[in-house]
């Protein structure tokens, strides 16, 4: 180990307790999204960061939307980001939990509150990491930006993926602080194809059905009966990561507790999650929409998700009309890119036990990273069951042991 690495973790067992008082202190902030607006937790970060001598940039592109970029480094070679968003979905019934949502407390270990799976205890590791690397700047071959985003949980579409195209940050590689659970390093993700299927009928007086008139109902319930023969695709993943997707099958069956739902990772899904069709119950309904969430394993990109469509829906002719909202292919980072090494080198040292690289179901901001080609690892504290739901919590410890890993990665990847 580098004298450098081992001078900043023995750092980081020494402030423990100032680097959960930050958890603690994002938590505090009800940063929910919607509705969104980030202005008081960007504020506090800001000043939280300039108190310890780095600058920072704020860009935003709608009032309460505001991405924060701080650099340090030097050099064009090597340009590393760590990523984080500062918004947290909302919390839903406060009476439902058993402790304040906001509470940012340590109990029992846990850290508590919403966003600290997700990712509050993520941004803690490598806001951390930024401030305590303010000393080894002269040794860094390169640049490391830290880039806080406001809406990773509605698409990011103003986050990640505007001060990308923006060209603020233009990285070689790129460490998302969200929730893998520590010894796990996620560096791939299904797509997400989601949109609605408009199916058309002949309204008459119900009276007469089924003898007379064209139930949009009906019809959309034999659109939806063939739109489920996707989830029976097997899909061949690419030689680089099929071993990985493999490997992950029963890590997923583990994580969410369901014996045989790995096949998630090689198939398809299907949600229909909104029906609406008929004006009144004595008509014939003229019209049903079918909205769905549809993800994508990898090897199965966009274009091969509307060419099935089209395929179903070709039988049902003008009656069915297909409108998509969201289109993201899959994605992934090769196994042995150095971000992966880098990244699983470091979580071994701090851990002491050989980290699992895997794939995932879901998608997040690590998409807009990988579809410009750059090599992007997610990697992060976490208690997987909690994340979304009541009583959102995760081990104070692993917030510590996440900020090694950070600081231990940007010192090598910028050796």
């Amino acid at each position: 180990m580098s004298t450098s690495k081992e001078k900043i973790w023995k750092k980081i067992d020494k402030e423990h307790d100032e680097i959960l008082k930050l958890a603690g202190d994002l938590i505090r902030f009800p940063s929910e999204n919607p509705p969104g607006d980030m202005t008081e937790i960007a504020d506090f970060v800001v000043e939280y960061l300039s108190d310890y001598g780095l600058d920072c940039e704020t860009h935003e592109p709608e009032s309460g939307v505001i991405n924060i970029l701080c650099k340090l480094g030097s050099g064009k070679e090597k340009r590393l980001v760590l990523n984080g968003h500062l918004d947290v979905v909302p919390v839903g019934d406060k009476d439902d939990w058993s402790f304040p949502p906001f509470s940012g407390e340590v109990k029992d270990g846990f850290l508590l509150g919403r966003g600290a799976s997700d990712m509050k205890g993520g941004d803690t590791g490598i806001i951390s990491a930024m401030r305590l690397l303010v000393d080894y700047e002269d040794e860094l071959d390169g640049t490391v930006t830290l880039t806080l985003v406001p809406d990773e949980e509605t698409m990011g579409e103003l986050g990640t993926g505007w001060i990308l195209d923006e060209k603020l940050v233009d990285p070689t590689a790129c460490v998302i602080a969200e929730p893998t659970d520590l010894p796990l390093i996620d560096i791939g993700q299904k797509g997400a194809y989601w949109g609605k299927v408009v199916v058309k009928g002949t309204p008459i007086h119900g009276s007469l059905s089924p003898y007379k008139g064209d139930s949009a109902i009906r019809k959309a319930c034999k659109v939806m009966e063939k739109m489920f023969d996707i989830t029976k695709v097997n899909v061949e993943a690419p030689e680089d990561i099929k071993k990985v997707i493999e490997e992950s099958k029963p890590l997923i069956e583990d994580l969410i507790g369901e014996e045989g739902v790995g096949i998630i990772l090689s198939s398809p899904t299907l949600n229909i999650g909104i029906i609406r069709g008929g004006n009144k119950v004595n008509i014939v309904p003229d019209r049903c929409e079918l909205e769905f969430d549809m993800r994508l394993p990898i090897g199965f990109d966009v274009s091969k998700a509307s060419g099935h469509m089209e395929e179903i829906l070709k039988d049902f002719g003008e009656d069915a009309v297909l409108d998509i909202g969201t289109a993201i292919d899959p994605n992934y980072t090769a196994p042995d890119a150095p971000i992966v090494t880098s990244t699983m080198e470091n979580v071994e040292k701090v851990l002491g036990r050989e980290p699992r690289i895997f794939t995932q179901w879901a998608s997040s901001d690590a998409r807009h990273f990988r579809n410009r080609g750059i090599d992007t690892v997610h990697y992060g504290p976490a208690i997987i069951e909690g994340i979304h739901g009541i009583d959102e919590k995760v081990k104070a410890d692993d917030v510590v042991q996440a900020t090694k890993v950070y600081t231990g990665v940007v010192l090598d990847y910028l050796s």
